[in-house]
């Protein structure tokens, strides 16, 4: 018996990779840092709740449908009305194909970046977690306003879009006062 090297080095590898996790599970628990809420709207809602709760909502209603309808699922539901089939009728099936692939990645990125906002909230401090909060709506209604809205389908969604990131922005800045 000669051994090859997968016998020879899977074992280390699989001590290797619980050795990581262990150190990574124990590196997790951390206490978890008191946020008071500073700014109470009306029902006891705080604007860190309006602006965690926002983004979360956002990332997970365009992240979920994207991944797991593709291109079909998120422009249909985003552009109500619009004639998505006809639209796509005139694209090469390598376009509709890229789309559905690029929407697919855009939806579980947005995915995971819901899960770390909110597993940080647990973690972090509350001025820079709203800060970081606070700036990513505000990169994203630039992105909805300056990139996505001008050559859009229907640009109306857009602005709808860069609104609500505005409002979260607004809400983002007064958790952090």
């Amino acid at each position: 018996y000669t051994p090859d090297a997968e016998s020879t080095y899977m074992p280390t590898l699989k001590l290797a990779a619980l050795a990581l996790l262990a150190s990574s599970t124990a590196a997790l628990k951390v206490e978890k840092p008191v946020v008071k809420p500073v700014l109470k709207l009306r029902g006891g809602v705080s604007a860190g709740d309006v602006i965690t709760g926002g983004a979360l909502f956002l990332s997970a209603s365009v992240g979920l449908p994207a991944l797991a309808g593709g291109s079909d699922a998120l422009f249909m539901i985003n552009y109500p009305g619009f004639d998505w089939a006809g639209y796509q009728a005139k694209w090469t099936a390598e376009s509709k194909s890229y789309l559905d692939t690029m929407t697919r990645f855009f939806g579980g990125a947005l995915l995971l970046a819901g899960a770390l906002q909110y597993y940080a909230k647990d973690v972090m401090a509350a001025k820079p977690y709203y800060a970081i909060l606070t700036v990513t709506q505000l990169v994203f209604a630039g992105l909805q306003i300056f990139f996505a809205a001008p050559t859009a389908a229907m640009p109306s969604v857009h602005y709808v879009y860069a609104g609500m990131n505005a409002v979260l922005a607004v809400a983002g800045a007064m958790a952090m006062i």
